[in-house]
């Protein structure tokens, strides 16, 4: 018996050890990530700026030649000097110079508008990131996530019958300084092998939006900002009893704290 007790102490380990690991490197790879777009956005707004800048320098020597050419038409009417080919050549060129300008203006607006989509871009993520950053400081935390079978023996139930009846849970609520002391309401969700939500009573809460969290059991917790041991009974519901890996899920409200693997033999 103390064999296998210590067998499911070190497959329990060993699992929250590999979720620890996963998390780690989900994290580190969210964060390379979030890296890696700002410099590629930083490099894209310096390319777009230095091609802004070019296109305004085209567009101010279009504008001075627009106005060498305005005066030039002005000049040659008051000297009376003009004659049909010189207005059909310099109506040509004013023409295509203002047409240029057109298509400068519009093109110099479309890359201030890449821009200042590339900066929002950035500051977007950055705010996300450190939302997240903030967010996890003011959550609880739930460790040392155990579970064991329990079967109750009465007249009805045999001493020969395999199969438990409840799941008895166990996890601890970690010390957060910056998480508001009192009665917190803890949610355990039980998924079996094949991914049914055990739930005796068919119990779930709903938020403001209309989503639903199904639960198994439900526990008020009192939390005075240290470490916290809890444990709760999950009643079994006998059609979804069967052997192979469940999944443990400790919610607080609707934010997943902790997680863990039961398997049954």
């Amino acid at each position: 018996m103390a064999i296998r007790k210590n067998k499911i102490t070190k497959i329990s380990i060993i699992i929250l050890m590999l979720l620890l690991l996963f998390f780690s490197v989900k994290y580190y790879k969210v964060k390379e990530e979030l890296t890696t777009f700002k410099e590629h956005s930083e490099l894209e707004i310096k390319v777009l700026e230095s091609q802004l800048g070019e296109i305004l320098h085209k567009y101010d020597s279009l504008s001075e030649e627009s106005k060498r050419n305005a005066e030039l038409i002005a000049l040659n009417i008051d000297s009376k000097s003009i004659n049909d080919e010189s207005t059909s050549q310099i109506n040509s060129t004013a023409s295509s110079i203002n047409d240029s300008i057109v298509f400068y203006a519009k093109r110099a607006q479309e890359l201030n508008t890449q821009i200042a989509q590339k900066k929002q871009a950035i500051a977007d993520n950055s705010k996300a990131s450190q939302n997240t950053s903030q967010a996890n400081l003011y959550k609880l935390s739930a460790s040392n996530i155990n579970a064991k079978g329990v079967k109750i023996y009465s007249d009805l139930y045999k001493a020969n019958n395999s199969q438990i009846q409840q799941l008895r849970v166990c996890y601890t609520l970690q010390r957060n300084d910056v998480v508001k002391s009192g009665s917190r309401k803890i949610y355990i969700q039980v998924v079996n092998p094949k991914n049914q939500i055990i739930s005796k009573d068919n119990s779930y809460v709903e938020d403001a939006l209309g989503a639903r969290l199904q639960f198994s059991a439900i526990s008020e917790v009192n939390y005075n900002k240290k470490d916290t041991d809890v444990c709760a009974y999950v009643d079994l519901e006998k059609n979804k009893t069967i052997k192979g890996n469940y999944i443990i899920n400790i919610y607080s409200d609707f934010t997943k704290i902790g997680s863990t693997i039961f398997e049954y033999k």
